[in-house]
């Protein structure tokens, strides 16, 4: 099915992590260092452009079923991170065509995961139009496009490793973000692992969409928070729990302060 996916996207797919303290970049000249300019500031922002909605859409599907849970939820009350997929569905083996029932399927399955989940840490249902408008502002936000937009704005390899997704809730719930998570490389040296699931770098970065729940609607435009760190992990979900702390203490401040 990656032959469908446009080629940058695909790369990405064929393709953030313990050492240092979190937010550390080596200094330039090293042979895993970042570029100077990135080096220097390791957090900022950047513009981005979201896909055609039809292509959002599909990007989406194969993402919700792949193989390896990649999108997960987190809010007020919940001790940790939960997932917002299936336990079994259909396999990236047999969705390489896509169909728009396949499409529908993962948007359906998508807005009953998050109303569940909603739902069990509020005590009551969701606004239907919530999550609706969350459902359909997350889909389009969860892409490896915005990660191979930040790697070739910032002169990095056009590659986006390991991509996880997770929902950012504030509020009950005023706010939610999309934070992306990835290993990122400047140079193919820096890429280790032997399997496209494991290849990983000695960098990380989060990036984090705008509200999804403002009632102006960005369009395709989408400015786009970015934090590199160095770090040292085979997986990304290892990276994300590093920063489960922060993630805690915006959810329960209902301020984004923490992830700054």
């Amino acid at each position: 099915w990656l032959k469908a996916l446009p080629p940058r996207v695909a790369a990405a797919w064929m393709g953030c992590c313990g050492g240092k303290a979190p937010g550390e970049v080596r200094s330039p000249g090293r042979q895993d260092a970042l570029p100077p300019e990135l080096a220097a500031a390791p957090r900022g922002r950047f513009l981005s452009k979201l896909a055609p909605i039809d292509e959002g859409r599909r990007d989406f599907a194969r993402i919700y079923f792949a193989n390896n849970r990649k999108i997960y939820i987190i809010a007020p009350r919940m001790p940790s991170m939960r997932p917002v997929q299936p336990t079994s569905g259909p396999s990236s083996a047999h969705i390489g065509d896509l169909s728009e029932e396949v499409v529908k399927r993962a948007e359906m399955l998508f807005g009953e995961g998050l109303t569940a989940h909603l739902t069990r840490v509020f005590g009551t249902a969701p606004d239907p139009a919530l999550v609706d408008l969350l459902r359909t502002r997350t889909m389009a936000a969860m892409t490896v496009n915005v990660g191979i937009d930040f790697a070739l704005h910032m002169k990095l390899l056009p590659t986006f490793l390991q991509p996880v997704f997770l929902i950012v809730v504030l509020g009950e719930p005023t706010q939610a973000r999309a934070a992306t998570y990835g290993f990122i490389a400047q140079t193919p040296g820096q890429i280790a692992g032997d399997r496209p699931e494991s290849k990983r770098t000695p960098f990380c970065v989060r990036l984090l969409s705008p509200n999804l729940l403002s009632a102006e609607d960005c369009g395709n435009s989408w400015e786009v928070d970015y934090s590199v760190r160095e770090i040292r992990t085979s997986t990304i979900l290892q990276a994300v729990e590093m920063e489960m702390p922060a993630l805690r203490e915006a959810v329960s401040s209902g301020r984004w302060d923490a992830l700054a």
